[in-house]
């Protein structure tokens, strides 16, 4: 633990180095519009996010190129930093003691326990009593945990108006829930369970309709979902649905396509791209063009609307239009259609994709009623 403190501390300071200067303060300047840097918690919380989050230009985190940089780690050191990108960030409620210098904290986010120490010794946790509510981030030392960064910590009497966020944390944060090995099987078998609804419901796993009909194709299937389950009266009703993207409730058309890997995803201007597809000649208008750019470019897309658009027009249109798209006369979908897809989708393929449905704990279910009658 002593050890990993000092490493930390070297971090920090190869983080701060000129190296990064451009790169850190403009994250501060994002944190911090106005120029006054009035608040340490946030600022902290913008440090370790830039040291094990952040991405540089190169791709590489800093933490990374830490390691790298410095050849006189023995293996043991190396791994234990590298080991810092499993940071777990969450709302931990203080349990009991361990040992003198540590705590038993519940992570109310993925519902774990963690056993945490302080690299401080007794005094990082002199304040940390049962019921504390810490919001911060923990590393991994060895079979335990190290306070990283500067936490927040709230008296036990503020618990219930700081756990009230939480609910916006696991909407927010849906990674930060499946790090529970449980949480993430019981969502892919929900996620499974409304797949199969959906397919039920509309004949097969995708459904394109207007902008408009988004909402009442969604609430549709949730419905569909719930009474194949046993239930009549489902998670929401429909005024209680949170509003969509008015990207999507403004389209001309939105393919809702539950895939087996990707689960629902929600994919706009699906009608056009079809379209390009099917007459390649037409992305050389800049319409479709953007739409097959943006499916094929965005990182938030995943590769799913156009290995679907690819296998409906066949690898003869699909080449045609990305020679076109591309500027490449040589391109064969057969042939360069995954590699392109692995380029431009280098996260989507780096991991499985997580569920995209949110389970609730009955803690949770009530944290998330209470929010809806603020």
């Amino acid at each position: 633990m002593a050890r990993a403190g000092d490493l930390k501390g070297e971090l920090v300071g190869f983080a701060m180095s000129d190296r990064f200067g451009d790169a850190l303060g403009e994250l501060i300047l994002d944190a911090f519009p106005d120029g006054a840097v009035d608040d340490e918690g946030v600022l902290a919380a913008v440090i370790e996010d830039f040291l094990f989050t952040h991405r540089l230009p190169s791709g590489s985190r800093v933490v990374e190129l830490f390691a790298a940089a410095h050849p006189g780690l023995d293996e043991q050191d190396t791994a234990l930093v590298l080991g810092w990108l499993d940071r777990v960030q969450g709302m931990f409620e203080i349990m009991e003691p361990y040992g003198d210098d540590g705590v038993v904290a519940f992570n109310h986010v993925d519902e774990l326990t963690y056993r945490v120490r302080s690299n401080m010794g007794p005094e990082g946790v002199a304040a940390l009593i049962p019921g504390t509510i810490l919001i911060g981030g923990i590393v991994p030392v060895g079979g335990e945990w190290m306070i990283s960064g500067t936490p927040m910590a709230f008296p036990a009497d503020q618990a219930d108006d700081v756990l009230a966020g939480l609910p916006e944390i696991v909407m927010r944060y849906p990674e930060r829930v499946f790090r529970n090995p449980e949480k993430l099987a019981e969502a892919r078998e929900l996620q499974d369970q409304q797949r199969r609804a959906f397919i039920d419901l509309y004949g097969g796993d995708m459904v394109v309709v207007p902008g408009g009909e988004v909402r009442r194709t969604l609430m549709a299937s949730y419905r569909h979902a719930y009474e194949l389950a046993g239930s009549k009266a489902g998670p929401w009703t429909e005024p209680d649905l949170p509003p969509l993207p008015e990207e999507w409730t403004d389209a001309d058309s939105v393919a809702l396509i539950y895939d087996a890997e990707d689960g629902l995803g929600f994919y706009v201007d699906y009608a056009a791209a079809r379209q390009a597809f099917a007459e390649p000649d037409l992305v050389r208008r800049r319409r479709y063009r953007d739409i097959v750019s943006a499916y094929l470019r965005e990182e938030g897309i995943s590769p799913v609307p156009i290995r679907r658009l690819a296998a409906e027009a066949g690898p003869d249109a699909s080449s045609r239009l990305f020679q076109k798209l591309l500027k490449k006369p040589g391109f064969s979908w057969e042939r360069d259609g995954e590699a392109l897809l692995r380029k431009y989708k280098a996260d989507w393929y780096a991991k499985p994709p997580l569920p995209r449905v949110t389970l609730t704990s009955p803690a949770l279910a009530r944290r998330f009623e209470e929010a809806k009658r603020v």
